[in-house]
């Protein structure tokens, strides 16, 4: 496709604006300038930005309440502007937008979104008398909290747009809606905040990089509240931060999405393309070709400033979880930015000194630009819109199926997840019921069929072997959800009802069950079970874990119990019956899950009600290991996973109060995948002590090598291969040994389900994500090895044939003796990215039983 490109006044007066009112500024280092447009571009009476924020852009990193103030203003003071809230982060700051444009057009703003998206699917809206399809721009910034120049741009941005009485903005506004996002992560984005303001130098100017200003501490700003890197959730959407931006983002369809980031500060600027070669082969050629004919604007905006800047390297578009990708596979085109970061107000780089403020302008330059080239390009980005939506529809009939098809048991918790990550994503699902048994249909003839393909396929062909982040993302496989492909024919008279996102909510499988004087039990296998049984701990209720199956006669209906189940004796509590049956049918209420109400001891088949092979649980208190050393992520992984999920409460010491603290009062302490710190040596020897009393420790990922460094663990494990044998060229160095990274990979491994560690599993195939470059040796005692790597075990990603020869029956995980406790191996971690919900409770599992593993299951 070749575009044609027009240069109107727009271009000249945007590259004036920044050049004769912006640049003498913002190369200012006092701050002591009139930092704004001018008389010129003001609406009369109209306050400008450091009347606003009460000090000058640059000057200071305006707080998450002062951003919130300054969008109030403008929305308060332009007719152009209305505020709207998309949901609460995590620690409940509010998460706005500013919805941007003409006065006459807010007043039929709901008649041009449907008219909008009746270019996309007619059959659900149209265009009333009067409405037209105008261009949509969603501009975003500020994913990670401690890349902030983004949301300083986005301010001065808006502001400009609410003041302008530029007869070229009026006129763009008159045909265009601005969904503005200036602040995507506000509490990252308040954590740096709060530290770079509180160390910035007033009198004097220290722009050394060794300064505090420029070095946060652990677990650093970038993530969110749980340490989540919130670029990478725009698919699973597990955060309200990303859900209340992907419900904007589906509620408009926009032709341009925009997403500023900053980089290292010895960087330059970036703006897409990236590298050609590894762009998502579902991304039409079209949707770069935009990016490219956009891309011309931003150059020239740049050349304008003097601002170095490349394209085409080091980034990517290949994972649709990120922001500048999630669009590309929805008929809009995804645009990444990425400034060199000042990680402060004024740092020294490569390149001499970097401001705020320097950084500030560069983002307000492409974001003046991208207003610019979407203008000029209007028409061929909806066109591609159009034709992109109507080809999605007519490519359904082409393959040799109708949809997915999954049922809501065993989990219906996981089930509810991952049915409503789609509904967030505006696909249709459709409810029914076969054989008694609730099932879910995904069709593929609906406009999102590009977006459910990338969610349900795997795959394992690639054009390139290179991946700025993950390689694979197949859902089903994270959430444990056996979907099939299915005609429509075999199920249509079985369909109930669509679904609906603002109604679909989670009920689980409870159902109202008397008060029994023998006791209680329930099954493993829903993801809430630990939530539960913590609970009834927590209340002093006593419980048991059966360690083989059973079958109890329960109305007249055989039920049958596998290893895992949770029995409640009614006869050994200390409380009242009628006051246990309350507390349990409250709890299992609130957990959804189904409570099996028992009329006598002995058992249809399997062990008796009062054998010893039912085990006495302990109530758990957990310790987390966090701070300098230790993987964010992982870390938050995990507290994720008790916090948000269960609701169970974990203990977090940072590594440096390690060494003053009683381990003894914990059974059982998780270190997340962590490289090492200070004092190693002598919390090794602590926990050397601790396992000696029989108590628990749970090494996730590369923390099982920390504890090997320092002869805590006897378990052995191999390193995968590096990098080619030779190489011919010195330009392929870094293709070569990028070609043997481990980005992300799915692997499928064996599971023995009547391991403690897997109780409450259906299958023993078990789907792991792997992004680790090593691997643990299978033991002799194959017991010791719950779960282990398939002979050939990738399922879908990119893995070098080398890696899937070492990792073939390599252990996933490894269980070790040490005095009377136990050493629980989890080397892939359970829980990636908070979305990997099949094998989370491997987690739980290791907490509530993993001192019951027999001394002969383990090494």
């Amino acid at each position: 496709m070749k575009l044609a490109f027009s240069y109107p006044f727009l271009r000249s007066l945007c590259i004036f604006l920044i050049t004769f009112l912006f640049l003498p500024a913002l190369f200012a280092q006092d701050f002591d300038y009139p930092y704004f447009f001018g008389e010129k571009s003001a609406m009369k009476d109209f306050p400008n930005p450091t009347e606003i924020m009460g000090f000058e852009p640059g000057e200071w990193h305006p707080h998450h309440l002062q951003i919130e103030h300054f969008l109030g203003v403008l929305a308060e003071k332009s007719a152009r502007v209305k505020k709207v809230e998309m949901g609460r982060s995590h620690e409940n700051r509010p998460i706005s937008a500013l919805i941007i444009t003409s006065p006459t057009n807010h007043e039929r703003l709901e008649d041009l979104r449907k008219c909008h998206l009746a270019q996309t699917d007619p059959g659900s809206y149209d265009c009333v008398e009067g409405a037209f399809n105008p261009l949509v721009l969603y501009q975003a910034y500020t994913s990670h909290g401690n890349e902030p120049s983004g949301t300083g741009a986005a301010l001065l941005y808006a502001w400009y747009l609410a003041a302008s009485m530029e007869h070229q903005i009026e006129g763009i506004l008159d045909s265009t809606v601005i969904v503005l996002d200036a602040c995507m992560n506000p509490d990252g984005y308040e954590r740096f905040v709060s530290w770079v303001n509180s160390r910035k130098w007033i009198g004097a100017e220290v722009s050394d990089p060794n300064d505090d200003e420029f070095n946060e501490p652990w677990p650093r700003s970038r993530t969110n509240h749980y340490w989540f890197d919130l670029n990478r959730d725009w698919l699973p959407v597990q955060h309200p931060e990303s859900i209340g931006k992907i419900r904007m983002f589906q509620s408009w369809l926009p032709n341009v999405l925009t997403d500023h980031h900053e980089m290292g500060s010895n960087a330059t600027y970036f703006f897409q393309p990236g590298v050609p070669s590894r762009t998502n082969p579902m991304t039409p050629e079209v949707n770069q070709e935009l990016t490219e004919g956009i891309a011309e604007y931003h150059a020239d905006a740049l050349d304008a400033l003097g601002v170095p800047y490349y394209t085409r390297e080091r980034f990517d578009d290949y994972y649709y979880g990120k922001g500048s990708t999630y669009p590309d596979i929805q008929g809009c085109v995804g645009i990444l930015f990425e400034q060199a970061s000042s990680r402060g107000h004024v740092q020294e780089t490569l390149h001499g000194k970097l401001t705020f403020a320097e950084a500030i302008r560069n983002q307000l330059a492409t974001s003046l630009s991208t207003l610019q080239g979407a203008w000029e390009l209007r028409g061929e980005l909806k066109g591609y819109q159009r034709e992109f939506f109507l080809n999605a529809v007519k490519k359904s009939p082409d393959l040799n199926f109708d949809g997915y098809l999954f049922f809501e048991k065993p989990d219906s918790y996981r089930t509810f997840q991952f049915v409503k990550m789609m509904l967030t994503h505006d696909i249709e699902v459709l409810e029914g019921k076969k054989d008694n048994m609730s099932f879910y249909y995904v069709p593929l003839r609906q406009p999102r069929h590009h977006l459910i393909r990338t969610l349900f396929e795997t795959v394992d062909e690639f054009p390139d072997s290179l991946f700025y982040d993950v390689s694979t993302w197949t859902m089903p496989l994270a959430f444990g959800i056996d979907a099939v492909e299915t005609e429509l024919l075999t199920i249509e008279n079985n369909l109930t009802s669509k679904l609906e996102y603002r109604t679909f909510e989670y009920s689980g499988s409870y159902e109202a069950f008397e008060a029994s004087g023998v006791g209680y039990v329930f099954r493993w296998n829903e993801f809430l079970a630990p939530s539960l049984l913590y609970k009834l701990l927590e209340k002093g209720i006593k419980a048991k874990v059966a360690f083989s199956p059973f079958s109890i006669e329960i109305n007249n209906h055989t039920e049958h119990f596998k290893e895992g189940s949770i029995l409640v004796l009614s006869g050994i509590q200390n409380k009242k019956k009628s006051e246990l049956f309350e507390a349990i049918n409250e709890l299992a209420a609130e957990a959804g899950i189904e409570i099996y109400p028992l009329n006598r001891g002995l058992s249809a088949s399997g062990i008796d009600l009062g054998s010893q092979s039912f085990k006495m649980l302990n109530f758990p208190r957990i310790l987390m290991v966090t701070g300098d050393g230790v993987n964010s992520y992982k870390a938050g992984e995990i507290w994720y996973y008790f916090d948000k999920h269960l609701g169970i409460p974990v203990t977090k010491v940072s590594t440096h109060r390690l060494n003053r603290i009683d381990l003894n009062q914990y059974d059982a302490i998780i270190l997340p995948s962590m490289s090492g710190f200070s004092g190693s040596k002598s919390f090794a020897e602590k926990l050397r002590e601790y396992l000696g009393r029989g108590k628990t420790l749970i090494l996730e990922g590369s923390s099982s090598q920390w504890a090997g460094r320092y002869n805590l663990s006897k378990a052995e494990y191999s390193r995968l291969t590096s990098g080619p044998d030779s190489i011919s060229a010195y330009r392929d160095i870094s293709d070569s040994y990028g070609a043997f990274s481990v980005g992300g990979s799915i692997l499928q491994g064996r599971g023995d389900l009547s391991n403690p560690l897997l109780f409450g599993y259906e299958d023993k195939i078990f789907h792991i994500f792997t992004r680790k470059r090593w691997a643990i040796k299978p033991a002799d005692n194959l017991l010791s090895t719950p779960l282990t790597y398939l002979d050939s075990p990738l399922v879908s990603g990119y893995l070098h044939d080398t890696h899937r020869a070492e990792l073939g029956n390599a252990a996933s995980i490894l269980v070790e003796s040490s005095g009377g406790g136990r050493i629980i191996h989890l080397s892939d971690g359970v829980f990636f990215r908070g979305y990997w919900y099949g094998t989370a409770q491997i987690m739980a599992n290791a907490v509530f039983f993993g001192h019951m593993i027999h001394g002969r299951a383990s090494e």
